[in-house]
């Protein structure tokens, strides 16, 4: 990300965390969203009443790629209610900045 190749990343845990360890490698940006460098968002999603966790997303983006956030959230929203496909996994991909590599 800070060399401009990847405009933006996520990474998901339950919340709350039942691991001591750091799932989400927040100290590790947190000086680059510090400086501006890059962006901090954060999504909790219930799940439903029969699961105790919910799930916390946290996502960076580079500055003027936010909108890859909202977009990221309704991928996984529309995936948990119709179930993951090829089409959300290339979708996601896009929004991490992967390129499209298609099969010959």
């Amino acid at each position: 990300m800070l060399e401009g190749t990847k405009p933006f990343a996520a990474f998901v845990d339950v919340y709350p965390s039942v691991s001591e360890d750091e799932i989400i490698p927040e100290s590790y940006f947190e000086q680059y969203v510090k400086s501006g460098k890059i962006l901090k968002f954060e999504h909790i999603e219930r799940q439903s009443e029969k699961i105790a966790h919910s799930l916390r997303r946290v996502m960076y983006a580079l500055p003027g790629e936010e909108w890859r956030v909202n977009a990221y959230v309704m991928v996984w929203k529309l995936a948990h209610k119709y179930g993951w496909n090829e089409g959300f996994e290339r979708i996601e991909g896009y929004l991490l900045g992967y390129e499209d590599k298609k099969e010959s």
